[in-house]
């Protein structure tokens, strides 16, 4: 008698927490105040600049383990790449996309993420540039939007190059948080050239700080930290005028910006640091997308969105 009741309170246990579970999945926008959402500055365009970028690797899941309220029948392509800015004075990378060894640069990562997707490997980020006739030397430098492997992976290939790195970001890279282990592994091979976001530029925007990265208003580097400490956004604006805001891994999916929803549970538990830090993050882009309707906002990873990019 005793053991049945045990079985039984056990599988009521069991069966509680699976609707726990699955809860965590059901769409739930977050709330948005109901005041006006904030501007950006004027476009400045600048002629010469322009944005593409390298689609190094796609990983594929599903929709409903990329955003709360997404679908389980519906396929998500995971972007992983490089986003390049053409400029007058060189050219500059966000974030470094693949390297050669990106597929044992996966292995950093949980098991639960490997075994939720699969890697398919287009280019590394070296070869897509050899191929356009462009070496590591020609660049002018990488801004990481964070430390995490699939951001890093092309570093280990263009180590020459110069990379910008908050300081927030790199303490979190060089501390035993798991997120950070390539990065760990890559600088312990051959150090980087670092430097920092100065953040002297004034406000842009809803955001407090900035950095005009070329002085000239077509790349400008914001704090959007949350996803990691240090993680950062950046805009750019094109010769035509047409600007754009990269945000990183703040939201996977176009949906976690348009809802605006943050990710499930289970994934926000192995990537997030700040699950609040990220909802004040998505709502603020909401409100920046209401507000400024011509802005592409685009998540580091979501490949619907990346097709709006010319490929580099």
């Amino acid at each position: 008698m005793l053991r049945r009741v045990t079985i039984k309170f056990a599988s009521l246990i069991l069966v509680a927490l699976l609707a726990a579970l699955a809860w965590t999945f059901v769409k739930r926008p977050l709330p948005v105040p109901e005041v006006a959402g904030p501007v950006v500055p004027d476009a400045i365009a600048v002629e010469g600049v322009s944005l593409s970028m390298i689609r190094g690797a796609e990983m594929t899941s599903r929709e409903a383990f990329s955003v709360r309220g997404g679908s389980l029948l519906k396929q998500f392509i995971t972007g992983i790449g490089a986003f390049v800015v053409e400029h007058p004075r060189g050219i500059l990378l966000i974030d470094a996309g693949v390297g050669r060894d990106v597929t044992a640069h996966l292995g950093t990562t949980p098991l639960l993420m490997r075994a939720l997707a699969e890697l398919t490997v287009r280019q590394p980020t070296i070869d897509a540039l050899s191929a356009r006739g462009v070496e590591a030397s020609d660049l002018g430098g990488i801004v990481l939007t964070h430390s995490h492997w699939d951001h890093v992976s092309g570093l280990a290939d263009l180590r020459s190059v110069p990379v910008w790195i908050t300081p927030e970001e790199l303490a979190y890279a060089r501390s035993d948080d798991e997120g950070g282990k390539l990065y760990r592994e890559l600088e312990a091979a051959a150090p980087f050239e670092l430097h920092e976001p100065s953040f002297t530029s004034g406000p842009y925007g809803p955001f407090d700080e900035s950095q005009d990265f070329y002085g000239d208003g077509s790349v400008v580097i914001v704090p959007m930290p949350g996803h990691t400490p240090g993680s950062v956004g950046v805009f750019v604006t094109d010769a035509s005028g047409k600007r754009a805001l990269i945000i990183g891994d703040t939201s996977w999916t176009k949906e976690g910006v348009d809802w605006p929803a943050e990710k499930p549970w289970l994934a926000r538990r192995m990537v997030d640091s700040d699950a609040k830090a990220v909802r004040d993050q998505l709502v603020l882009l909401h409100q920046l997308q209401q507000a400024n309707p011509e802005l592409l906002i685009i998540p580091a990873h979501d490949a619907r969105v990346h097709e709006a990019i010319a490929e580099f």
